[in-house]
């Protein structure tokens, strides 16, 4: 059985999520519920789960709050959230979880399966989730990027990703110190994770940021020359909005 707890400060998303849990998990153990961070704090402090439900947004604070005040997470953490955008994509490409309110079966059969796979392994690292914390709380251009490349983790600053292409299911990063990175993720997945306010998708196979494009250069149907001379090709399609959204900056 998965020793589990729930803390959220709406009674109403509790019961919901424990009936769902009890129609649907039979090897999901509630064993107790908080309320906000003081109490969640003090239920963390006297159980030992190996899952939690966490709340992003509490009457007293935030989940992060919580997880702060931890010396030493030893449980998997699947966030609650109704509309924390960051949140959403910073979880993403982590050993952490989410699923949006209102709660769906299906939303949370794949969060589960998850963490599922993650207890046989190992729990989320200290690194992890201190580089999730300070992330959450900067502006978009302060934060970092967490690259997997084939035997270790990047956290790349967002300022000095120029670009990024496919290749095939990888993404290469470019960066302005003329050095790459590969990664094992497809470029739609990196999109999710990267803020509007400084990426753009020119075209299926490329991303760039927006703070190093030079020019756009009518000629040949349309690209854009960033600020070491790289050429990079948009979409017909996307023309518009593109300079519509340079006019905006």
């Amino acid at each position: 059985m998965i020793k589990t707890i729930i803390i959220d400060d709406e009674a109403p998303a509790r019961n919901n999520l424990k009936q769902i849990i009890k129609d649907n998990f039979n090897d999901i153990l509630i064993t107790g519920e908080a309320d906000s961070v003081k109490t969640g704090i003090v239920l963390l402090n006297k159980t030992t789960p190996d899952l939690v439900f966490l709340d992003i947004n509490l009457s007293d604070g935030n989940g992060f709050n919580i997880l702060e005040m931890i010396e030493n997470i030893s449980f998997q953490i699947i966030f609650i959230t109704a509309y924390d955008e960051y949140a959403i994509k910073a979880f993403q490409f982590n050993a952490l979880d989410y699923i949006l309110k209102p709660i769906e079966i299906h939303h949370l059969e794949k969060a589960l399966k998850k963490v599922k796979e993650m207890l046989q392994h190992n729990y989320i690292t200290q690194n992890e989730l201190n580089f999730i914390l300070d992330n959450y709380s900067k502006k978009d251009e302060d934060k970092k990027l967490a690259i997997h490349e084939a035997n270790k983790i990047t956290f790349a600053s967002l300022n000095d990703i120029m670009w990024c292409k496919a290749d095939g299911n990888y993404t290469v990063f470019f960066f302005l110190d003329g050095s790459s990175k590969l990664t094992s993720k497809t470029l739609k997945m990196i999109e999710l994770q990267l803020p509007e306010s400084m990426f753009y998708r020119t075209h299926q196979s490329s991303i760039i940021n927006l703070n190093y494009v030079k020019e756009y250069n009518k000629e040949d149907g349309g690209y854009i020359v960033l600020s070491d001379n790289t050429k990079v090709n948009i979409a017909r399609r996307r023309k518009e909005d593109f300079l519509n959204k340079l006019k905006k900056r």
